[in-house]
């Protein structure tokens, strides 16, 4: 009898236990699936995730936990966090988080917590980085086509077409701002053409060349002096000038030597870290630049330096030209204004000698 109040006991006491255990137990979400991206690492699941990589393998029975493949899904297990809002973004030749944030409209300091970064600085191409809270890049649908032209940079297309910057950067997908090239085809959503400005000939119009009007000759008759034989009276052939027009010079030759880039002066000798002097003024000026290139390069300008305050006989740009092997260059002063007009361009060449 006492035994038989004894198991009574531990199996009461056994059925409480169980049942505390369920309470106890919190409820089991379901498990989230992740398809694998290219260049994803379970390291980079586990942490997005907030779990670890032995758990991920675990769920998944996966044999090598370096070896997963595009596409793959993966079973992450329950009670991880899902991540909020966002896309996936796979870095590019040139960027940075910098660029990457103000693509998105985030911060550098969202995108390392997000994706769990240890140096802000070393991102590399190919890598996939979660963009918290951004959204699908939309879809333009309206625009013109704008080719890129000798000076051209994308805060000035922008600026011409009434657009904001980094629309121009997403419709293109450039992933570095700061270079574009002369030709490229680049979409501006949003943007109507504008149009066209006629360039200006010259400050002064010249006129037409007028055709002239002839000029009747005036002939003063000989008295003839009565003789036996008459003489025949002359005819006289007036001869009309045909005018010569010279054409104007066209806007936006270049000019060698001119007064508005005086140094270095055309045909010197430099070395070293240089200034270039000068005057970048016109009216309804916009902003000025300076390059340079090589001499057998004749369409391959180089960057210098660009500014968008005019500057009347001062210092235009300082020019290192150290790290360029000795040789033959030409330099230039570039200057626009407000409606895109460029004035003819000055140029001088130099020769650098270490």
């Amino acid at each position: 009898m006492r035994t038989r109040l004894l198991i009574a006991v531990l199996l009461v006491a056994v059925l409480a236990l169980n049942a505390v255990t369920v309470q106890a137990e919190p409820p089991r979400s379901g498990p989230i699936i992740h398809v694998v991206q290219w260049g994803e690492t379970l390291i980079m699941i586990a942490r997005h995730y907030g779990t670890t990589v032995e758990s991920i393998v675990q769920a998944n029975n996966l044999r090598d936990a370096n070896y997963i493949y595009v596409g793959q899904r993966l079973v992450i297990p329950a009670g991880t966090s899902v991540p909020s809002k966002g896309v996936y973004y796979t870095v590019q030749p040139g960027d940075n988080l910098t660029l990457i944030a103000a693509r998105f409209g985030t911060t550098v300091s969202a995108i390392v917590q997000a994706n769990n970064l240890y140096n802000p600085s070393f991102i590399y191409a190919g890598q996939v980085l979660f963009i918290p809270g951004a959204v699908v890049e939309p879809v333009y649908t309206s625009g013109v086509y704008y080719t890129v032209r000798p000076g051209d940079t994308l805060l000035g297309i922008a600026y011409r077409f009434g657009v904001n910057y980094w629309d121009i950067v997403r419709a293109n997908n450039i992933s570095n701002p700061s270079h574009i090239y002369a030709g490229q085809r680049l979409f501006i959503p949003g943007a109507v053409a504008p149009t066209p400005t006629p360039t200006p000939v010259s400050a002064t119009p010249t006129p037409p060349c007028a055709t002239p009007t002839p000029t009747l000759p005036v002939c003063t008759p000989t008295p003839t002096l009565p003789v036996c034989t008459p003489t025949p009276t002359p005819a006289i052939v007036c001869v009309t000038p045909t005018p010569v027009c010279v054409p104007p010079t066209p806007v936006g030759t270049p000019q060698p030597g001119c007064r508005d880039l005086p140094y270095p002066p055309s045909g010197s000798v430099v070395k070293g870290e240089i200034e270039v002097r000068g005057t970048a003024m016109v009216q309804d000026f916009w902003y000025y630049k300076v390059e340079f290139r090589f001499d057998d390069e004749p369409n391959h300008w180089r960057y210098i330096y660009s500014a968008y305050e005019p500057v009347r006989d001062g210092v235009l740009a300082i020019w290192d030209t150290s790290p360029f092997p000795d040789g033959v260059y030409w330099l230039r002063l570039a200057v626009v204004d407000r409606t895109g007009n460029f004035r003819p361009d000055c140029e001088a060449r130099i020769t650098i000698t270490h």
